[in-house]
């Protein structure tokens, strides 16, 4: 289970990480009040997944170290 976790947020981390950086670089002159929020929620959920990320290797290192 702690491995499916860590693959799943692995690639929508980056997927987050990719469509922030397209804003950023793209569409950053042409955010309005709205779109500013929209992008602060992407990295939110960016940091929520990387957190899960960060969590679940941990586990996953405790566990091969005790096989």
């Amino acid at each position: 289970m702690n491995k499916a976790v860590f693959y799943i947020s692995a690639i929508i981390s980056i997927l987050l990480l990719v469509n922030i950086f397209q804003i950023l670089t793209n569409d950053f002159e042409r955010l309005t009040e709205y779109g500013f929020g929209y992008l602060i929620g992407k990295v939110i959920l960016f940091v929520i997944f990387l957190t899960f990320l960060l969590l679940t290797k941990k586990s996953i290192l405790k566990d091969k170290e005790t096989e």
